[in-house]
């Protein structure tokens, strides 16, 4: 046997040079020599295994089972960091939300405080409460994980998914429609005002929620990261409802961030939380593309979550910093958001080889889109700062959500179909124990004649088989005859008998 020093020295002992020496002498290989020598003291002190494939293998497998025990980990701190986002987020939401709802029905500062103004501002506080609550249970249920929705079943509460994007769908239309009422005045022209602008925008915003919340509402990434992106609308919701600075509208969004009162507060907190919350949802919201059966590698995935994560530093940023401050760097982290959401859009197939292919055409065809939208601001000038930033930060936001779902979207249905087919099976087991409570297969016929003592023999008859004219039952002939037993005792007689 050979040892192996710290410094790569092998010295093989006396007994196995011995060997070798023979055998060379000779010209005869001994079939086990090279393993005799083989066999070695690694450099941290334990005896290595003679070489073999199944080592080899075993190695292989330990490893594998270790990459899959980190991922298990990484998953189960996903979720724990997104359950818990879900909450603060939902509380933030339904904060911001309560407050448009309370502005929109308070009395304008320029009427007179007499007793009506009291009453009304009551009657606001009690309508903006009320929304605020309604908003938290209709988000909470939405967004609730499996546990929640079996507690929700507990307390008698029906869950589908179907009614849980309802809500999610109701929540974003009356924050689309808030965000329509508070700057109004920007949609005279079109014709038929804000009420046409709140239809149809709403509208089709809560159809898309529906039709999307719907099909992935087991995924907890997409659950999370939806909510992330309902607080940026609301605290900007907020912010229009409580600014003074007029019609912000006609500069750009980060004009309600400048005012250093609550308003101000409202847009620059909606941007700095939804953008943490999308550096913490880095590694979940990219986690279907790292799945083996897109064939991206370790270095490609991490590119495309260190883009995430720099998108959400920069949305965060933008908050952090507003533009009244430092306009440069403002600005620095508005284009650095842009910069890091069109470089793995545009690579993606780079990064992801077997991405899917819709992915792809729609990360490209987004793009394309904000390039657009870029030129008709700066070049053509054919509306504000303010409709391209709405245009940018929802392309942003609705390509990550893309990356969730379509990545996922297999394994939701596959997750899906294992419910079901788990429920299907539960039920057959019932079934199964109940018939079998009912109808016994076991039965034997005592041999004619005198007793004789030996071991007593069972006829086996298959469940609901008929025997004279009836359906077999068991019953046990012992020292209660008139006893039914599950497992016969030992020696017990064993008789047909119709049902």
């Amino acid at each position: 046997m050979a040892v192996r020093f710290s410094g790569g020295l092998r010295v093989a002992s006396a007994e196995t040079t011995a060997v070798i020496d023979e055998r060379s002498m000779l010209g005869v290989a001994r079939p086990d020599a090279r393993r005799d020598v083989e066999g070695a003291i690694d450099v941290r002190g334990s005896i290595a295994a003679p070489w073999h494939p199944d080592v080899r293998q075993g190695e292989r497998d330990a490893a594998a089972r270790r990459r899959e025990a980190r991922r298990r980990l990484d998953a189960l701190r996903d979720h724990a960091t997104a359950t818990v986002m879900r909450r603060v987020l939902a509380i933030l939401i339904a904060l911001f939300l309560g407050v448009a709802v309370f502005q929109m029905f308070a009395p304008r500062l320029g009427m007179p405080v007499d007793a009506a103004w009291h009453d009304r501002h009551a009657g606001a506080i009690l309508i903006g409460v009320s929304a605020g609550v309604a908003v938290f249970v209709a988000l909470t249920i939405a967004s609730a994980s499996r546990a929640g929705v079996d507690l929700l079943h507990d307390f008698g509460f029906h869950s589908t998914p179907e009614n849980r994007a309802v809500l999610a769908a109701g929540s974003w239309f009356a924050a689309a429609a808030l965000g329509v009422h508070f700057s109004a005045a920007a949609f005279n022209p079109v014709p038929g005002g804000q009420w046409v602008v709140a239809a149809v925008l709403g509208g089709g915003l809560a159809l898309a929620v529906f039709c999307l919340h719907r099909v992935a509402v087991h995924d907890h990434a997409y659950r999370t990261f939806n909510l992330a992106a309902l607080t940026l609308a609301a605290g900007a919701i907020a912010s229009m409802s409580l600014t003074g600075t007029g019609s912000w509208w006609a500069l750009n969004f980060s004009t309600l961030g400048t005012t250093d009162d609550v308003a101000a507060f409202s847009f620059n907190a909606g941007a700095v939380l939804s953008g943490l919350a999308m550096v913490l949802l880095a590694r979940a919201l990219t986690s279907g593309l790292a799945s083996p059966r897109f064939g991206a590698s370790a270095g490609g995935i991490r590119v495309l979550r260190v883009c995430v994560v720099l998108l959400g530093l920069c949305l965060a940023g933008v908050g952090l910093v507003p533009i009244d401050t430092a306009t440069g760097v403002h600005d620095a982290f508005a284009l650095g958001a842009a910069v890091c959401f069109a470089v793995p859009a545009l690579s993606l197939r780079l990064l992801v080889p077997a991405a899917p292919r819709r992915l792809v055409v729609l990360s490209v065809g987004f793009v394309v889109v904000e390039a657009g939208a870029m030129v008709l601001y700066d070049g053509l000038h054919q509306f504000s700062l303010t409709v391209f930033e709405i245009v940018a930060f929802s392309l942003i936001f609705i390509w990550l959500i893309a990356i969730t779902v379509m990545s996922h979207e297999p394994a939701t249905i596959k997750a899906t179909a294992t419910d079901a087919a788990g429920a299907a099976l539960a039920a057959l087991h019932v079934a199964q124990r109940g018939v079998a409570r009912r109808v016994r297969s076991a039965r034997s016929e005592p041999p004619a004649g005198p007793a004789v003592s030996r071991p007593a023999t069972a006829r086996v008859f298959a469940p609901g088989a008929r025997v004279g004219g009836g359906r077999l039952a068991t019953r046990v002939r012992g020292p209660d005859s008139s006893s039914i037993h599950d497992h016969p005792p030992e020696g017990a007689e064993l008789e047909p008998t119709p049902s």
